[in-house]
């Protein structure tokens, strides 16, 4: 009989009397999953199913696994991946796109149910069958686990450290992993965080001198997890950054026009187009464009002539104690060219905030009445200890922004809500959330700075790639709300140094621009922020590298010119196993990421076999898939640096449909 592999997320879990008692494991790159009455047991159900603890299973794959009860969806996330399984649909979706099952995600006897195979093959890892459930990564994702559950055990724990660490200060890197792997059984049953966190930074730096970049990826990473069990909170952010920066990836997409394969999700919020995403632009600032004492030279006018193209929408800041009527030539333009005002307010008093609030029901009235298009952003940027309503105590600001969601629902029903964090620190993002009744669209101001000094590897460059500082926003709300970058921009200037860095920035501001569409189908709106503030340069008219960057950037069809809620546009969507593509030419490409990020070109291989070359992003090609139909086939992209040498790989296996 076939069986159905599936997860059982619960805590406790007991056999009742619908279940067969006829159990199976797991293993997972040949090492069983321990489990125990803590994380449940697996067992086959009376269907034949085979069912198993959530997550003790994805644990064992170096996934993390967490519980939205508002949308009732088990969230899976592992790198760049996240996995969404929603209760009751036949389907999961892997960074937002739909891969269907032929089991559903359900509740019995109050326990959720998911799909096994489906789930570890969207972490790209294959799911077999011999009397256990048997897990293959091939990857150093299954590290960790082999470390922690070796069994094995050693004398004298403190001289054999000594040991090891010696072998590390004289470069002996090898002999220093071997003797730190077997001390590990023994740190772990010692329950002691800091040990344990120290141990894996030493393992993940001997793995990165040996240039063995995934190993020592996924050791820093678990150093940070047990810097979080301590509460140890910058070296949690140290060791995810470590773990970040020195991964690979590689991850294609697909360019359809078809709605049955896009990722796109849309929630029917307020002006949320349906394709296609708003781009927009903070340039009030912009000298070049805008003179607050005259409308002659007004940037909803000059604007557009600077950067070639037409905006969809503007951002305004407004403190929340000025009247509204004081933007009142703002406004009057916005209506007359049909353009969407994001108004950031900024409060004054913020604790001072009360129930039914006058101020604030005052100016919900006032843009309600305005017949202008808003987005509201309400006390935006909460988790940054430099912003004036920051607190620590996360229910107080929760409760002060519900107040005023409350409010602007009632009164101004025709303005939706904008919850907005910072993009750093990014680990207590979550925190702050209001409440999905709370918030129509999520927000994020999103930056990159230049920060060479942070490389985990010592050589003085920086690794970060803005075009994934998306990664963690909507891994967290884009399965149930729309997102917006309600700010952003790449500085031209370092902050410590005040050295020129154009060519920096303009490589991420066009790398940020060409990826976003393309990797964030969840994100409707971007707003570049044209000004420079103390010692970040973000002004397009006074850098012209920087601006050609920006109206490059933005020539895609994607960003939508004039407000337009059901543009006709082509979308992506992220490929995997089991991912499907028509029988058709399809455009395919790809965001390689390397330590180096140093990508020449992008070889693209159907059974072995090259097929088609790019040469700069998105590494674009064109796929005839149409000799395949009704089969499943392993496209491959294989990523070449400047010198030739192959730095990245993956293969899929797509349903050609």
């Amino acid at each position: 009989m076939k069986k159905i592999f599936a997860f059982l997320l619960c805590t406790v879990m007991m056999l009742s009397s619908v279940l067969c008692a006829s159990a199976t494991g797991v293993v997972v790159d040949g090492v069983g999953v321990a489990f125990n009455d803590n994380s449940g047991y697996p067992f086959i159900d009376a269907n034949s199913r085979t069912l198993v603890p959530l997550r003790a299973s994805m644990e064992a794959l170096g996934a993390t696994v967490s519980w939205d009860g508002e949308t009732q969806s088990a969230i899976v996330k592992k790198g760049p991946t996240t996995v969404v399984c929603k209760i009751g649909e036949a389907c999961i979706y892997r960074n937002g796109t739909k891969i269907p099952n032929d089991a559903s995600a359900q509740i019995i006897n109050s326990r959720t149910y998911l799909p096994i195979r489906a789930v570890a093959e969207a972490l790209d890892a294959s799911v077999g069958w011999d009397g256990n459930v048997v897990i293959t990564t091939g990857s150093a994702g299954n590290l960790i686990h082999s470390i922690e559950n070796s069994g094995s055990h050693v004398s004298n724990l403190w001289k054999r450290w000594e040991e090891a660490l010696a072998a590390k200060n004289s470069g002996n890197y090898q002999g220093a992993i071997d003797l730190i792997k077997a001390l590990a059984p023994d740190f772990i049953a010692k329950n002691d965080g800091n040990s344990r966190a120290m141990l894996y930074k030493h393992l993940g730096e001997c793995y990165s001198a040996l240039g063995m970049n995934a190993e020592a990826s996924v050791c820093f990473k678990r150093e940070a997890d047990f810097w979080t069990s301590v509460s140890k909170r910058e070296e949690t952010i140290d060791a995810t950054r470590r773990s970040t920066l020195i991964n690979s990836s590689v991850q294609m997409y697909a360019k359809t026009h078809n709605d049955a394969y896009k990722s796109r999700q849309n929630f029917g919020k307020k002006y949320e187009p349906k394709n296609g995403l708003y781009i927009g632009a903070y340039a009030e600032g912009d000298r070049a464009v805008h003179d607050p004492s005259s409308m002659a030279k007004f940037y909803m006018n000059e604007f557009p002539n600077l950067v070639g193209k037409d905006m969809s929408t503007y951002l305004l800041y407004m403190p929340s104690t000025t009247p509204l009527s004081n933007y009142q030539s703002h406004i009057d333009v916005a209506k007359q060219k049909n353009k969407i005002i994001q108004l950031a307010i900024e409060p004054v008093n913020f604790f001072q905030i009360q129930e039914n609030d006058p101020t604030y029901i005052k100016l919900a009235q006032d843009m309600e009445k305005s017949g202008a298009k808003f987005f509201l952003r309400f006390a935006s940027e909460m988790n940054d200890t430099s912003c004036p309503w920051y607190t620590t105590d996360y229910n107080l600001y929760i409760s002060k922004f519900r107040i005023v969601a409350d409010i602007f629902h009632k009164y101004a029903p025709s303005v939706p809500v904008v919850w907005s964090p910072n993009f750093y620190p990014a680990d207590n993002i979550a925190s702050y959330y209001p409440g999905d009744a709370y918030v129509d669209y999520v927000g994020i101001s999103s930056y990159m700075n230049h920060q060479p000094e942070t490389d985990p590897l010592g050589q003085n460059v920086d690794r970060n790639r803005w075009s994934e500082q998306l990664d963690t926003i909507c891994s967290l709300y884009a399965h149930k709300k729309p997102i917006i970058v309600s700010e952003g921009g790449a500085s031209y200037m370092d902050y410590n140094t005040w050295a020129d860095i154009t060519p920096f920035s303009s490589n991420q501001l066009y790398d940020f621009l060409t990826y976003l569409p393309i990797k964030y189908p969840s994100v409707k709106a971007f707003y570049l922020f044209d000004n420079d503030r103390e010692r970040y340069k973000f002004s397009l008219s006074n850098n012209s590298q920087y601006l050609n960057a920006f109206k490059n950037g933005i020539q895609s069809e994607q960003y939508l010119p004039s407000f337009n809620e059901n543009a006709n546009l082509p979308q992506y969507y992220e490929l995997g196993t089991n991912v499907a593509v028509e029988a058709t030419q399809t455009e395919i490409c790809s965001f390689i990421k390397t330590p180096a990020n140093d990508i020449s070109y992008v070889v693209y291989s159907i059974y072995g076999t090259d097929i088609a070359t790019s040469y700069a992003i998105p590494y674009s090609v064109n796929v005839d898939f149409s000799p395949y139909k009704g089969t499943t086939v392993p496209l491959t992209a294989k990523a070449f640096d400047s010198s030739g040498k192959k730095v990245a790989e993956k293969t899929y296996y797509l349903k050609v449909n």
